[in-house]
């Protein structure tokens, strides 16, 4: 399993989408090129979800040159892509460096408008990618930096705490949560949710408000070396919540209405996140860029290398999860890793905050995705 470095973002991407949320089950709807159903990674069917197949050719390669965007309509987030670029050239020589000539088409065709239809006369071309299927359906999930309330000193039901990275760190979580690192003096901050803290772990950084109106940077340090185990995956085949109706928020229902099994339940995952406080503020991903929302995203290397730009094809949801029946197109610059981040699967940075991680939370969606080069 990969992790974030530097100062990445998360650890295992938003497992509320995949990990958490894995099940099995489903019905067919499809057959692939070779006469298998196709189904979601959680089973179902993946037009609920945004995948379209009309008009569509089975794709075998990776990546393949395209003439046209077949998506005309317009590029709606174009003034935080040029901020992202600008976060890319003051943090990262080597991205600039290497992708120079490409940013700078880019720029120009966005200053220009940035109309699709007019990428090949600003010397740009476009692959599109294969997708999970074979059909050009890229699954996107989302993963975000929540905000945890703490305390410097535990106090009332603020007794839950954040740990910073130990000298030697294969202790399970059971262990950890038994009192194997007290007195050690590495207490960062106590919380008043226990999930709260798994979740800050999920995403491997966030911020803390000790009560005093400014927010704390907590960066990802380590991990203790167990493999993770999805909790949400966990609730589904204990029958605790259907496959459904999992979400982030439906595991923190479940740990409201059964607060004595909370720590049972994530004890069934050993593994557990060490954080450090990041005075610099600014939530960067494994490139050491700070990541601006809904225009950067955390892939896998193998398939796009960091810094490479990307049009996005964004499913709209509404606020329970809903496919919407549309797409946005948004770009993209590829800043980050996970571990739940492989093949052609990306997980869209959403944001600081409760409804940054609630749209987040319910992303298990699919749309097509140009390279543009």
């Amino acid at each position: 399993m990969k992790f974030c470095k530097n100062l990445g973002i998360k650890v295992f991407s938003i497992f509320a989408v995949i990990s958490i949320l894995v099940a099995c089950g489903g019905s067919p709807h499809k057959s692939s090129n070779n006469g298998s159903p196709i189904l979601t990674p959680t089973g179902d069917d993946p037009q609920k979800f945004g995948a379209k197949y009309s008009g569509r050719s089975y794709q075998q390669s990776i990546l393949s040159p395209v003439s046209r965007v077949e998506n005309k309509s317009a590029v709606i987030n174009q003034g935080d892509f040029l901020t992202q670029l600008s976060n890319v050239k003051a943090y990262s020589g080597r991205l600039s460096d290497r992708f120079y000539n490409n940013y700078q088409k880019i720029t120009n065709w966005v200053l220009a408008g940035a109309d699709v239809r007019e990428l090949s006369q600003y010397g740009i071309s476009s692959q599109i990618m294969k997708g999970f299927d074979g059909y050009q359906n890229v699954l996107m999930t989302g993963y975000y930096s929540p905000v945890i309330h703490a305390r410097r000193t535990p106090q009332g039901k603020f007794q839950h705490p954040i740990y910073a990275m130990p000298t030697y760190k294969r202790l399970s979580r059971a262990q950890i949560y038994a009192g194997a690192l007290e007195g050690q003096g590495l207490e960062l901050a106590y919380s008043d949710s226990m999930i709260d803290n798994f979740l800050l772990g999920v995403q491997g950084s966030g911020y803390v408000d000790f009560g005093n109106g400014n927010l704390n940077y907590f960066a990802y340090a380590g991990q203790n070396g167990f493999k993770y185990q999805a909790v949400g995956r966990l609730l589904v085949e204990d029958g605790e919540i259907p496959k459904e109706k999992m979400s982030i928020q439906a595991i923190r229902d479940w740990g409201k209405a059964n607060p004595s099994r909370v720590q049972g339940l994530l004890e069934r995952n050993p593994s557990y996140v060490f954080f450090k406080n990041d005075p610099s503020g600014k939530v960067k991903g494994s490139a050491g860029v700070p990541l601006v929302p809904m225009a950067a995203v955390a892939s896998d290397r193998n398939v796009i290398p960091s810094g490479s730009v990307l049009l996005v094809e964004v499913p709209d949801i509404d606020h329970d999860g809903n496919w919407e029946g549309s797409h946005k197109l948004h770009l993209m610059v590829a800043l980050d890793i996970g571990g739940a981040v492989n093949g052609h699967h990306f997980d869209l940075y959403r944001g600081i905050g409760d409804q940054a991680g609630h749209i987040a939370g319910l992303s298990k969606h699919y749309g097509r995705v140009w390279i543009l080069q």
